[in-house]
């Protein structure tokens, strides 16, 4: 446990020092720019000196009729240059006239000489004067320029770098350690003032303590300050005298409260987890009538990721489980609203069942009702992979409605709510068939016909599961369709009715018909080779359209 004073540091330090960091940052900044502004004006004031030089000297050559006489220009020139080495100090500032090709004319230099191109010439923008900054041999260098059009050049005054910010750099140093010494001190000071205000405080608390160790509620902690720390300590002993006369009313009823809720918590912890608040309540309610094994008619869910397998080899655990955890929440939240209980995970598949421990009467269709909402949402889901960079998951869902046993099977050690049977074992072989037939969700004969009247179904096929002897037929349900999907479904399922009775030409017209529109459906595209294989090889005299499935 973090202590107070602790906390109040964490929040008081990081306050101070950001104000007296954001202090020291602004005052720098400003004394750096004022250092800045006053040695950009005196350099200014260097660079205008020398070109008032040239400037008088130009005008003296034209009064004396020689202003276009080269030998005279270039005598000036060499004057200017002999001047602007006088104003500057050697080896800190020197002087360049630059001309318009980049050409150094005039040079007080040391490594840029006179006839020598430079590369910072770029630099000189359309502005008559202005401030740049540049390297010479690889050391940074700043200056100030001015545009002297009777020569067309450009004169530019510099100053190496670290010499003309060396007092602003000094002045932020000195800054960064007036600063550390003082956030030290003030965590000093502060340190010292929590633990003076809190010792009050901490000699109440351990009196506490010792009250609550030793479970004496006749003991009173001692007041012995007037002021917020006293009224707490008044505040808790006027609770202590509350508390023992609720303790001595309670002590009463204790026996027959802890039997109860033991009980109760019991259920709630079997079934919590994967039964919705209402089944709970009701189990609480009514626990034997509940929770006795029974025979009932329910619907069970199956669903499972296609490929998981695949897809955790291209995941790390950390992404893979937070993958599937956003998955289940987003299943298990629909199955919920529906009214479904979860019966257990197996791996990366949900089962879930609707019509038990407690019955609604259109159980079917809200487990139909769940399935359809789940693959609406998956693609949610997906959409979400994809922005993480992540693999979509792809789903099928077997729903079957049928006679189970329903109850808590199991040990004293290990027991679990569950269903079993036959109908249990076909929702899961009608799982495995979304792949056999490429439909992301199957449905049975009996679940068809509990909810016919309420969706749109189409035949897929009657198959015969491993396992099973009776086939049974299958059904891919939708919840909504196009005008255009409604035609084709029942183009399809007049196709089927056809196959069926060995029609095969009509049969083959209505499933082309349908495919026209359904456009690479891979239901109707398998009858219609069927029928092409019945064509040439008509089948036995007793066959009734059912497929075997050797497989699960």
């Amino acid at each position: 446990m973090i202590s107070i004073r602790y906390k109040i540091l964490v929040v008081v330090v990081p306050l101070l020092s950001a104000s007296m960091i954001l202090l020291t940052i602004v005052s720098v900044g400003f004394a750096r720019n004022g250092i800045t502004k006053i040695a950009t004006e005196f350099l200014g004031y260097k660079i205008n000196e020398i070109i008032q030089k040239a400037a008088n000297e130009v005008e003296t050559l034209k009064e004396s009729g020689f202003g276009s006489d080269p030998m005279f220009v270039e005598e000036i020139k060499k004057g200017v240059e002999s001047y602007a080495g006088s104003i500057t100090k050697r080896d800190i500032e020197s002087v360049l006239a630059i001309d318009g090709k980049g050409i150094i004319r005039i040079s007080t230099d040391s490594f840029l000489k006179t006839g020598q191109e430079v590369d910072f010439f770029h630099l000189f923008s359309s502005k008559e004067s202005d401030w740049i900054e540049f390297k010479v041999n690889g050391l940074s260098k700043v200056g100030f320029y001015k545009y002297f059009q009777e020569w067309d050049y450009y004169f530019l005054l510099s100053v190496y770098s670290s010499m003309f910010y060396k007092d602003a750099n000094n002045l932020f140093s000195n800054s960064i350690l007036i600063l550390s010494v003082s956030i030290s001190i003030t965590v000093i000071l502060l340190f010292l003032f929590i633990n003076y205000i809190l010792s009050p405080l901490k000699i109440v608390v351990d009196a506490m303590r010792e009250i609550i160790k030793k479970n004496d509620m006749s003991a009173r902690v001692p007041v012995k300050f007037n002021d917020e720390i006293g009224e707490l300590s008044f505040t808790f002993n006027n609770m202590l005298n509350e508390l023992q006369t609720a303790y001595d009313q309670i002590k009463e009823y204790a026996y027959q409260s802890v039997l109860a809720q033991k009980k109760e918590e019991r259920i709630k912890n079997m079934f919590q987890k994967y039964v919705p608040q209402d089944v709970v309540n009701e189990i609480v309610h009514n626990p034997d009538q509940a929770l006795v094994g029974k025979n009932s008619n329910v619907s069970i869910l199956f669903s499972d990721i296609r490929s998981f397998t695949t897809i955790s080899e291209t995941m790390s655990p950390e992404t893979l489980v937070d993958s599937l955890n956003r998955y289940f929440i987003i299943m298990v939240d629909i199955i919920y609203k529906r009214r479904g209980v979860i019966d257990k995970y197996i791996g990366d598949a949900i089962m879930a069942i609707f019509g038990a421990p407690k019955q609604y009467g259109d159980d079917p269709q809200q487990a139909v009702l769940s399935g359809l909402e789940m693959l609406e949402n998956l693609e949610k889901f997906n959409q979400g992979q994809r922005e993480r960079g992540f693999k979509e998951f792809h789903i099928g869902i077997g729903i079957n409605y049928g006679l189970v046993t329903v109850g808590n099977i199991g040990t004293s050690q290990k027991m679990d709510y569950t269903v079993i049977g036959d109908a249990v074992n076909l929702a899961s072989r009608l799982e495995g068939l979304t792949k056999e037939y490429r439909v992301k969700i199957i449905i049975s004969e009996g679940t068809y016909e509990a909810v016919k009247d309420y969706f749109y179904v189409r035949e897929i096929d009657r198959v015969r599961v491993k396992g099973k002897f009776k086939p049974v037929k299958i059904f891919e349900p939708a919840r909504k369709l196009t005008a255009e999907q409604k035609k084709a479904w029942t183009l399809y399922n007049s196709g089927v009715r056809s196959f069926l009775e060995r029609r095969w030409n009509e049969s083959e017209k209505l499933f082309l018909n349908a495919l026209d529109i359904l456009k690479n459906d891979f239901l109707t595209e398998k009858y219609l080779e069927d029928i092409k294989v019945f064509r040439n090889n008509p089948p036995e005299d007793d066959w009734d359209g059912t497929t075997i499935m050797t497989h699960k």
